[in-house]
């Protein structure tokens, strides 16, 4: 036996519960207790011994297990009571937790503006989101899910770093993911992974990866990848609705898919990877294939509920938005065809996603890999009045979210309806694939409510708004029954959630609710002050001049080439040559 190489025994003790580790050496005739020094990580549903972390040694060491016993469950443990387990010492200053199989690859699967509204399984019997549907009846869907700012590039940042808007820089949409920020692919490329982004992720300034070891195709110039129908102006958002004049092999959406499958099959079978493939659908502009909006437009659309004499009495948060948006032009026929579009483009990504995952499970590309799908923020369409995001209101707020862990049978078709945060990604999938998670994180590992254990969580949310296009900043927390908006110096709004799910009654300052509005009020504010959040946002202002994107226009989306040259993907669509076939030319 090689002199470096040392033979763990592990004795589980049905009567108390623990497991012992004891190592020794053939020549050893006692075995010496090593508990204190070696974690064993076990799946929280399946038992399955998934990984370990040795603690104070010298070295680090990699693991394999005799008879190749990779699917060993604690169930077999406890009635055979040992398991034996080679080590074999090898340096790593990382500290991972070393998997005895292979870590879990992660397939991250995000759309741009996406309404919890405008799916299947959200209750809606319109739009047609059946590949959505099934992942979300197959893994976990979480009712409650909020982004942590309504609005593109912030609730990036936000997810990715894990951190709420104020404490990662991310103000609007030119914000910069300043380099102090650990993002959750830096984290896991940390850790042996290999991380890609394929398409959308509206990075502010020149730093285009920020974590993502290769991006083969996006908005590359740190520009909204958004495809504007070349033929078309594209001035606004609702009358320009309607069939996209862009071949489908084109669009945006097919490209991400045919980069992604092409990314993964070059990658080796014993690598883990983690990929977010980011579509810009259903964002504006409203275009979809012409098949799918004949399915909804005209007769096949429902029309924004909104109350008679509601708008009246919003908040002034609201009809700022309104104003700004001027929103109160927008027609019944505009409003009617553009909800089509929105829901005709919802069914476009909701095909792609599927296309994606039969090409990917048909190739294997999908066993041991955790999946997850959502957004980063919602929209109004026509809701309360308004249009696009920037809103406490649910629509804008609120974010489909699933996370299928194709190894974990014990959480598949669990719905959660506790309240989550988009934050709470980053600890989740680092405890699900066996990694460290960093300490200094807002959010919190889902597992447990993914296994239908909900004792000891937060059971709130929060979101904020730092951008321009409203009356001034807002910070919103959500608990199982009330959503309540605080602001700096306007009244604030208080929703019962439970008896008013449209959220169309205002609370605040009514006698019966004074009680829970100021608890929540005290909740949201506890270490929070306007005042040194305002001052870190005028100092990151400053800052961000250093961080100017040093290129100039181009189309929405770029190619990687193999040599690192970065391309127009687009030149065919917004530089046509037309030909003329009547006069011959």
């Amino acid at each position: 036996m090689n002199p470096n190489t040392a033979e763990l025994k592990i004795v589980y003790d049905q009567e108390a519960d623990v497991l012992y580790v004891t190592r020794g050496q053939p020549e050893y005739t006692d075995y010496v207790e090593y508990a204190d020094d070696l974690i064993l990580r076990f799946h929280p549903e399946t038992k399955q011994l998934v990984g370990f972390t040795l603690v104070d040694f010298s070295q680090h060491f990699a693991i394999s297990l005799i008879k190749n016993r990779t699917s060993r469950c604690l169930s077999e443990l406890i009635s055979t009571c040992t398991v034996n387990l080679l080590i074999e010492t090898k340096t790593n200053s990382k500290g991972d937790y070393c998997s005895m199989a292979q870590k879990p690859n992660i397939l991250f699967l995000q759309s741009d503006e996406h309404s919890p509204h405008a799916m299947g399984c959200e209750s809606n019997d319109i739009v047609q989101t059946p590949n959505l549907d099934r992942l979300a009846e197959t893994g976990n869907y979480f009712d409650a899910a909020y982004c942590q700012f309504p609005l593109c590039t912030p609730s990036r940042m936000c997810m990715l770093t894990g951190k709420y808007a104020h404490r990662c820089s991310a103000w609007n949409n030119g914000s910069i993911l300043y380099p102090e920020h650990l993002t959750m692919p830096a984290h896991f490329a940390e850790h042996g992974y290999a991380t890609a982004l394929v398409g959308k992720m509206h990075f502010g300034g020149k730093e285009q990866h920020n974590g993502f070891q290769s991006r083969p195709y996006g908005d590359l110039r740190g520009r909204a990848g958004h495809q504007r129908d070349p033929l078309r102006e594209n001035k606004n958002r609702t009358k320009d609705a309607g069939v996209t004049e862009i071949p489908s092999s084109l669009l945006q959406e097919r490209v991400v898919n045919e980069e992604t499958i092409e990314y993964l099959r070059s990658q080796p079978n014993d690598q883990p990877w983690f990929l977010l493939a980011s579509y810009s659908r259903p964002h504006f502009p409203l275009t979809a294939p012409k098949r799918l909006l004949d399915k909804y437009y005209p007769d096949n659309v429902d029309m924004p509920n909104i109350p008679p004499g509601h708008l009246e009495g919003t908040h002034r948060y609201a009809k700022g938005l309104r104003k700004t948006f001027n929103t109160a032009s927008i027609t019944e026929e505009e409003t009617r065809k553009a909800r089509a579009a929105y829901y005709a483009c919802c069914e476009f990504l909701d095909e792609c996603v599927g296309d994606l995952l039969t090409i990917l499970e048909r190739d294997g590309l999908l066993e041991n890999t955790i999946i997850v799908y959502t957004t980063d923020h919602g929209e109004m369409a026509g809701e309360h009045g308004q249009w696009w995001k920037s809103s406490y209101y649910e629509a804008a707020a609120r974010v489909p979210l699933i996370i299928y862990d194709t190894r974990s049978e014990g959480t598949h078709g669990k719905r959660v309806d506790a309240p989550v945060e988009l934050n709470d990604l980053f600890p989740t999938l680092c405890a699900r694939a066996g990694i460290p998670i960093p300490d200094d994180l807002d959010g919190s590992d889902l597992s447990n409510l993914m296994a239908g254990n909900s004792d000891g969580w937060r059971n709130t949310a929060i979101s904020e708004y730092w951008a321009n296009q409203t009356t001034g900043p807002m910070r919103m927390l959500r608990t199982p029954r009330y959503k309540y908006v605080a602001f700096p110096e306007d009244e604030s709004i208080l929703f019962d959630l439970e008896n008013d799910p449209g959220e169309f009654e205002n609370l605040t300052g009514k006698p019966e609710h004074r009680e829970v509005e100021t608890s929540l009020h005290e909740q949201l504010m506890d270490g929070f002050s306007w005042e040194a959040v305002q001052q870190k946002k005028d100092s990151d202002k400053e800052r961000s001049k250093d961080w100017t994107a040093p290129w100039g226009g181009g189309t929405p989306n770029q190619y990687t080439l193999p040599d690192g040259r970065i391309v127009d993907a687009e030149l065919c669509l917004y530089n046509p040559v037309l030909r003329d076939e009547a006069d011959g030319d």
